[in-house]
């Protein structure tokens, strides 16, 4: 029996195991990929230590989750409350890798490429949340990696593998199908990502939001801001969440940047609206559209081409 071949339950668990890890190492990413100086930004050698009295935290005290409740949440060299994002992330990496056995083909690419961008969403999501930053470190491979995606599948479009579901049935999955597909929880099919799609996508998800963005500068600078008084603004999104609709794009094609770009914005707006009525935000505020992005790709994914679909089908 090979691993693809178990029950996926047992496999969720097995690959559990592995993403609290793969949490841990996000952890040293949304810590450090933001520092200023070139050592600390340093992820391959530097061992992990306390952000507090830079003390080396010793193996057992890096075992993900469990240490962290061992402690109590302290750091075991100068009790620093260490912040609960750290288990947080850490459970959430079980979650992605031991929960993407159900929703997509284990061991095919679409599952590779969903673990991928769960990952580095959720990177992502914290460094824009904690900093306000989208490190180009993620975000450029990316792109190049998105466009990769879509290439085994013109070579290989007849490749098939064998999956176990529950119950001893079995299912047959396209190894190399760029799309969704049949998995033990998801019956929902999804277009494949064609290196055209793809291709749009890095060109659109990048260019179209920044030619938006310099407009919108544009007419504020020039009629808001003479009209009402104020201060003039030189931007109004970051350039790394053009970098993040870019790969995103790469990833999931044209269409699907979209639709998250859209739904991303609603979801911003429905936190940054409530904010600015209260004011408890002004027009000089920094909202982290990032993880707005990042909350709304998994929604847009699954759920996006249906949604349009059924709303297009009103419209007629």
């Amino acid at each position: 029996m090979s691993i693809l071949e178990l029950p996926p339950w047992i496999l969720s668990l097995i690959l559990a195991i592995f993403g609290l890890t793969l949490g841990s190492f996000c952890n040293v990413l949304i810590h450090r990929l933001p520092q200023e100086e070139p050592s600390e930004r340093n992820v391959v050698t530097k061992p992990s230590h306390c952000p507090h009295c830079k003390a080396q935290i010793r193996w057992y005290h890096n075992i993900p989750l469990f240490s962290w409740i061992a402690l109590r949440g302290k750091c075991a060299s100068c009790a620093w409350r260490i912040p609960v994002r750290y288990p947080l992330v850490e459970l959430l990496g079980g979650l992605i890798l031991g929960g993407s056995v159900w929703f997509f083909p284990f061991g095919t690419l679409i599952w590779g490429k969903a673990v991928i961008c769960g990952f580095a969403l959720l990177v992502l999501f914290f460094t824009d949340l904690t900093e306000y930053m989208l490190p180009d470190f993620v975000q450029y491979p990316l792109m190049v990696l998105g466009v990769l995606f879509t290439l085994p599948q013109l070579f290989w479009p007849e490749a098939t593998t064998q999956l176990s579901l529950p119950g001893w049935n079995h299912l047959v999955a396209d190894t190399w199908y760029n799309g969704l597909q049949f998995a033990p929880c998801w019956s929902l099919l999804g277009a494949a990502v064609t290196w055209k799609a793809s291709l749009i996508g890095v060109v659109a998800g990048y260019g179209g939001p920044y030619l938006f963005e310099r407009l919108y500068v544009l007419v504020r600078n020039l009629i808001v801001v003479k009209a009402f008084g104020g201060e003039a603004i030189e931007a109004g999104m970051g350039m790394g969440d053009f970098k993040m609709l870019a790969w995103l794009g790469a990833f999931w094609g044209w269409p699907i940047m979209l639709g998250i770009m859209a739904f991303g914005a609603l979801l911003m707006l429905s936190v940054a609206l409530p904010m600015l009525l209260m004011n408890r935000a002004d027009g000089k505020t920094l909202f982290p559209f990032g993880c707005a992005m990042a909350l709304a790709t998994p929604a847009v994914v699954f759920y996006g081409a249906p949604v349009w679909q059924a709303y297009m089908g009103l419209m007629q």
